[in-house]
């Protein structure tokens, strides 16, 4: 090979070497940002789960139906399909029951495990009910309730106990369902809205801000 053809082969390399630079940063440059609120198909089971939950703990209908967009969310993505043959499956080592019978003991354990956690809600609902009604307190995005004014002792210890309760019900259902404890908590947040009286502190997500908000529920 001639020195030419050296120098032209470096010249070569250094071009495309350049192009790539030139390329990634363009690449890093236009790339958007991307928000993730945490929402799937397998929201609107939760919140269908947790209406029913709310219901029984309120002793009573809901006001409402609220849907995600009405906190400025996106809508719920569809639910996909996903049926499992009920029977045994067979196979050449013989029937094998698919993993969905597990799931179902699984559930059945849960809601044992839920049950008392409802029940203890429901009992202290009347004294959280007032509390939201004088807006000691709001309803948060995360499932749990925020003091909005200072508390005595005694609210500040029945709080306590809500969100206790609350925290603990929400992991026994995304275990059950299989999502995530965020999402869960979101459902359950969407489910109660649909109980509170106008004028109550919750959140909703501003878009414009990427953050969450307080304001009175006027719905």
């Amino acid at each position: 090979m001639t020195r030419v053809q050296i120098w032209a082969v470096v010249a070569a390399v250094a071009s495309a070497a350049l192009v790539g630079c030139l390329q990634t940063k363009s690449e890093v440059q236009v790339k958007p940002v991307d928000i993730n609120l945490n929402i799937t198909g397998r929201l609107e089971l939760v919140i269908t789960d947790a209406r029913q939950q709310e219901e029984e703990i309120a002793g009573a209908k809901p006001k409402r139906t609220v849907r995600t967009e009405d906190i400025g969310l996106p809508p719920v993505p569809g639910l996909k399909s996903e049926a499992t043959p009920s029977g045994p499956m067979l196979t050449d080592d013989g029937p094998v029951f698919p993993a969905r019978l597990v799931s179902l003991y699984a559930a059945a354990a849960s809601s044992d495990r839920q049950a008392p956690l409802v029940q203890q809600r429901a009992a202290r609902h009347p004294q959280i009910a007032v509390m939201l009604d004088q807006q000691l307190v709001g309803e948060s995005h995360t499932g749990v309730l925020v003091p909005r004014a200072s508390l005595s002792p005694s609210q500040q210890a029945l709080v306590n106990a809500e969100n206790a309760d609350r925290r603990e019900l929400y992991k026994l259902e995304a275990a059950k369902k299989n999502t995530p404890v965020d999402e869960v908590a979101l459902g359950y947040y969407l489910a109660r809205l649909e109980h509170i009286n106008k004028g109550t502190w919750a959140e909703r997500y501003d878009k414009s801000t990427g953050r969450w908000e307080w304001f009175h529920w006027e719905q």
